[in-house]
């Protein structure tokens, strides 16, 4: 079933008016461009033109035109080949319309020289594909559900969840917009007229400087990361203890604001980019891997990445063992969504709105924006437990962040209230703050499975292969990477009996999806009882995650192991398994790789 492109703009601007943004956040004007040969026409039906204000009025000797125009054209969602032509078509169309920053849907995957090549124009890519009817029928809410006149549910379903999916793209394409605007005036003017937020901001440089000196202890300086560096406030800090320092944003003038710093500073050790760190691979990320002292994502940087599983999975593969994170979040616990002050007059920057995932930033008083934010609570610290053994979580400013800025003002007020603040931080049941900060640990441990692995297949002098890639975290990024190959790849489960303590190794076709219930009973315990391995629990058995291998294991860990006899039955020419780094896939013979597992048990599954 299509979508009418059509349909996705209405309904785009349908849920934008309901959530009440347009003519608060932005104003969607009408847009018409003519036909540049075959190649290009827009109109209000399958592109919308966003205006967001500038300070203009603020720093008239800083802004040169009063609004920022960001273009999202949805037409070209099925373009694979984005030819010279239609390229030079798009940015004639930015010089000729005075638009800031173009925004494409697209349906496809597009291979990365096109996404660079596209970048260079300043144009950016949202992909967002059409959902099949089954996963329609399995979403279990929609915001603001727009019915499609004279359109069947199914189909009015599907418009909204692609609107509804473009949209929180989108949003955080508003957050880039916010960067870019503010750039100029960041370091002079963001955050420093609002006092609660000012000192949030020199707590954090306080807490980070600690935590430098403690790695400075133990001899872990030779790699810092500083991700969504801004204009670099935290990595000119890391740049007077570390050999190396990258830093990364998403926003080009924020970038260039750095670089113009780090040349008139003459600091040689800082290696600023353009990378957007959500949905790109960073410029130097080969570099990283298994060499980092310290990853900083801070000013609350965790809350705009959507996918915090994913997010920490990354930090962990670039860090050495024994490495520091220091990530910043919006605070789902913060004093400020429980209380309600009564006045107008607040003494932070930004404001969460818990119920749309969003955060309302007053860059002055007449220039704000809406962009996504996720907040930090339980789930959020339940992710970083899997992962990190977290050392500590601060929660600052409580008391300030209730204030008034204008109380703030006063300077007796604001050194009591800045200590109290600073101690309530301190107290294990202080909790509340506005923002969260957690620092954690990467285990000191090795993962020795590859080694392990590479000993066990020279000793059965097996014939195999290691096939290269890009770290992968699933069978799904395996068979993206290196290719499918029809019920010969197999995916290592790992269970923990939580009872006992007992480790449960399960060996499945790619193609299979594990009954917990089913591998529950044949053991004699409750389902409840047997929960996925954590990341921590998998490198204890000697691996990384999107790396275990179904031999290799560390020898004094108790484990009790099954394979499919699916998979003994199945009669493939070469099999496909993990090797014990992420960064390989084994290819071996099967008379090998049975040898290797001859102590698994067979069950039928």
């Amino acid at each position: 079933m299509k979508v009418s492109v059509s349909h996705i703009v209405s309904t785009i601007k349908d849920k934008f008016e309901a959530e009440g943004l347009i003519n608060k956040f932005f104003e969607i004007k009408p847009y018409h461009f003519p036909h540049v040969g075959n190649l290009l026409s827009l109109d209000g039906e399958n592109c919308i033109l966003l205006e967001f204000a500038k300070p203009y009025e603020e720093f008239p000797e800083i802004y040169k035109s009063p609004v920022y125009r960001l273009l999202t054209i949805f037409s070209l969602h099925q373009e694979r080949h984005f030819s010279y032509e239609l390229q030079h078509a798009i940015e004639r169309l930015q010089y000729k319309e005075n638009i800031d920053r173009i925004v494409l849907w697209s349906t496809l995957k597009l291979d990365e020289e096109t996404l660079q090549s596209l970048k260079k124009i300043s144009v950016d890519i949202i992909q967002v594909g059409i959902p099949s009817e089954s996963e329609v029928l399995k979403t279990k809410s929609i915001n603001y559900f727009i019915p499609i006149k004279e359109e069947d549910l199914i189909y009015s379903l599907k418009v909204n969840l692609v609107a509804e999916r473009l949209i929180k793209r989108l949003r955080k394409m508003f957050h880039l917009v916010l960067s870019e605007i503010s750039a100029p005036i960041y370091n002079k003017h963001y955050g420093r007229a609002k006092i609660a937020t000012r000192e949030f901001m020199n707590f954090e440089e306080d807490r980070l400087l600690k935590l430098v000196k403690k790695l400075k202890s133990e001899d872990r300086t030779k790699i810092a990361v500083d991700v969504g560096c801004g204009t670099g406030r935290h990595s000119f800090t890391l740049a007077r203890h570390f050999e190396d320092i990258y830093g990364y944003d998403f926003s080009p003038n924020m970038i260039r604001e750095a670089n113009v710093i780090k040349k008139e500073k003459d600091i040689k050790n800082i290696f600023f980019s353009v990378s957007d760190f959500e949905y790109e691979k960073l410029t130097d990320e080969n570099q990283l891997y298994g060499q980092c002292d310290l990853i900083v994502a801070s000013f609350g940087m965790g809350s705009f990445v959507e996918d915090t599983a994913s997010m920490l999975r990354r930090f962990n593969e670039w860090l050495r063992p024994g490495g520091y994170i220091f990530v910043s979040f919006y605070n789902a616990n913060s004093i400020t969504l429980n209380v309600t002050p009564s006045w107008r007059d607040s003494s932070l920057v930004a404001q969460i709105d818990k119920d749309n995932n969003s955060l309302e930033v007053n860059l002055t008083p007449k220039t704000r924006f809406n962009i996504f934010c996720k907040l930090f609570d339980e789930g959020v610290e339940g992710e970083i437990n899997k992962i990190f053994n977290i050392d500590a979580i601060i929660t600052f400013p409580m008391i300030m962040a209730l204030l008034p800025n204008s109380l703030l003002e006063d300077e007796f007020a604001y050194n009591s209230f800045v200590f109290a603040d600073r101690t309530l931080a301190e107290n294990k049941d202080g909790k509340n703050g506005y923002y969260a900060i957690v620092i954690a640990h990467k285990t000191h441990r090795e993962a020795t499975g590859y080694a392990n692995v590479e000993q066990l297949l020279t000793v059965q002098e097996a014939e195999y292969s290691f096939i290269d890639h890009e770290p992968v975290l699933s069978m799904e990024d395996v068979k993206k990477t290196i290719g499918y190959f029809p019920n010969c790849m197999i995916k290592t489960l790992i269970f923990n009996n939580k009872k006992t303590g007992e480790f449960i190794v399960l060996l499945l076709h790619s193609e299979k999806r594990v009954d917990k219930a089913k591998v529950a009973a044949m053991l004699g315990v409750s389902a409840y009882q047997l929960k996925f391995a954590t990341e921590k629990e998998v490198l204890q058995l000697g691996f990384p995650v999107g790396g275990i291998a179904p031999f290799g294991f560390e020898s004094e860990v108790p484990l009790l192991k099954f394979v499919d006899r699916a998979i003994v039955d199945q009669d493939c020419e070469w099999l496909y398994t993990g090797t014990g780094d992420n960064r390989k896939t084994l290819k071996i013979k099967p008379s090998d790789f049975f040898a290797l597992i001859a102590d698994y048990q067979q069950i039928e599954f």
